[in-house]
């Protein structure tokens, strides 16, 4: 797996650029201090910092995994920066909602964030996942893994949105490194399937248009498809 971070930019959704180009726009959400910012910060440039410092709108970075290229938004989790956050989910393939393990709050959210999403992002079916950050600060865990994964279960909203409870709803720990990696395969595998289940492949062949001007007749002969 190679990473390549890119300069922030303007708002994209997925596309197939010649087969060359696989893009999946994925978005982080959830509550302020949950760890959107550290989740990516890690898993692209391994760097994480216990400083808290605010995102403000949002900004992305892009990674390649696999065959394709994630292009990963990291959105303001402030109440007063909503209003500006929303205008990057448009075209989103795929939201991370992410909530911290030792702040029911956050969990309690969820679905605020969900509901935001499904409203903004303008996508017929996209991916949805649920994190629970901070798996490293177990002693103080007020929400358990069944919990995310019997919400996901019973969220009527999600049915069609979460491929795999198993898969799409995990724990990791942004600080140190667990299964961070593995979230982002996971993003890949998704988006890939989610790039060759939107794709049409249409071919033409034999299509013969002759006129016969002698009878003033045209006749057309088609075969496709």
């Amino acid at each position: 797996m190679s990473n390549q971070s890119s300069v922030p930019g303007s708002n994209g959704g997925s596309g197939n650029n010649g087969g060359s180009n696989r893009i999946i726009k994925v978005i982080l959400l959830g509550d302020a201090s949950v760890g959107k910012t550290s989740i990516r910060s890690q898993y692209i440039h391994h760097l994480f910092s216990n400083a808290y410092k605010a995102t403000i709108g949002g900004d992305y970075l892009t990674t390649k995994v696999n065959d394709t290229i994630l292009q990963i938004w990291d959105t303001a989790g402030q109440e007063r920066f909503n209003s500006i956050s929303r205008t990057f989910y448009r075209g989103s393939d795929i939201a991370i909602v992410v909530h911290d393990i030792t702040n029911s709050n956050s969990f309690h959210n969820l679905n605020k964030w969900i509901q935001n999403f499904l409203e903004n992002c303008h996508v017929a079916t996209p991916s949805i996942m649920i994190v629970g950050n901070k798996l490293d600060k177990i002693d103080l865990r007020q929400v358990s893994l069944r919990q995310a994964r019997e919400f996901g279960f019973s969220n009527l909203n999600l049915s069609n949105l979460i491929d795999d409870i198993n898969q799409d709803i995990i724990e990791i720990s942004a600080k140190n490194y667990i299964d961070v990696e593995k979230l982002f395969l996971r993003v890949s595998e998704l988006g890939l399937k989610k790039l060759n289940e939107n794709t049409t492949l249409l071919t033409f062949d034999n299509i013969d248009i002759t006129t016969d001007n002698s009878n003033n007749s045209v006749q057309k002969k088609y075969n496709c498809c």
